[in-house]
């Protein structure tokens, strides 16, 4: 043991790792997109049809899979990213690498027992409750605007295409748009383990995104999300991750569920409307405020 410690103290010097972009980063970017258009809805004042209609675009635009995976690939790079966890690993690193592994194999719900779990999810729950949040605060202020719009000329008349129409110009804008590219991360190796460095990067992939106040609450429900969220973290930071280890663990039918959901409710909503007063009020209601609640069940945050 005391040879395992004197080796752990002489690997935790911090260094950079060599710059790549690790699958579960990948996974990850497909919610940090969908964050980014949300900010951009945000900033956009509603002062003509083309506004809604963009807002549409891009927010129809996040399948239900792409962002279920993407939070929970996201939401491991959080518990990657807290020190108490990272901690945890290497100290089992340097007792025991490839019994730690062998243990998240057989028996991923032992990554629950490792000291600063509990910290790690904390950190996923505030994140999640902080998006959903923010989320739903534009949500409220599409509808707010849709019926201030009322007495608005240009929001009253008809649009240019029927609901039908705009749903399959939204399906194209999907396919045709342009991509976020997944950025190299700032990431360090200390103790045999890698930290993704989420908060010396950009605002729009630090965990303090959104600046929203919110309280997260537990949720008995979230748990097994939670834990596959953790087996991501644990396998990214000692470097045994794949593609289809992330395939296999960045997914929860109930979160998918959710987003399908909403994407119904918001492609029906859609279908039906004539004015931009209608289609603002669709895109809050369903396109943001649904949205949000999928965002922050975890932490029973956003639209109730």
């Amino acid at each position: 043991m005391t040879c395992a410690v004197a080796a752990f103290g002489a690997a935790s010097a911090q260094t950079l790792v060599q710059p790549e972009i690790t699958p579960l980063e990948a996974r990850a970017a497909k919610y940090i997109e969908f964050r980014n258009d949300a900010q951009i809805v945000d900033a956009t004042p509603i002062d003509n049809a083309n506004v809604s209609r963009d807002a549409h675009n891009r927010l129809a635009s996040h399948t239900p899979e792409d962002l279920s995976s993407g939070w929970i690939a996201y939401a491991a790079l959080v518990a990657a990213d807290t020190p108490a966890f990272v901690e945890s690993i290497q100290a089992r690193v340097a007792q025991d690498r490839e019994g730690f592994l062998a243990e998240l194999r057989s028996n991923p719900t032992s990554i629950r027992n490792l000291p600063g779990a509990e910290a790690a999810v904390d950190a996923i729950r505030m994140m999640s409750a902080k998006d959903a949040t923010y989320i739903e605060g534009i949500g409220q202020r599409y509808i707010s605007e849709a019926y201030a719009m009322q007495n608005k000329g240009w929001a009253k008349r008809a649009l240019s295409s029927d609901g039908p129409t705009r749903l399959y110009e939204a399906e194209n804008y999907s396919y045709s748009r342009a991509r976020m590219a997944t950025p190299v991360l700032p990431a360090t190796m200390a103790g045999g383990v890698r930290t993704p460095g989420l908060q010396q990067f950009d605002r729009m992939w630090g965990p303090a995104w959104s600046s929203s106040v919110a309280t997260p609450i537990r949720n008995a429900q979230a748990r097994p999300i939670m834990t596959r969220a953790l087996v991501l973290a644990a396998r990214y930071s000692v470097g045994d991750l794949t593609d289809s280890i992330v395939n296999g663990y960045a997914k929860s039918e109930n979160t998918r569920r959710c987003y399908y959901s909403a994407k119904l409710n918001l492609d029906q909503c859609i279908s039906a409307t004539r004015t931009s007063t209608e289609e603002v009020f669709c895109i809050g209601k369903h396109g943001l405020g649904e949205v949000s609640s999928c965002v922050g069940w975890v932490a029973n945050a956003g639209a109730r």
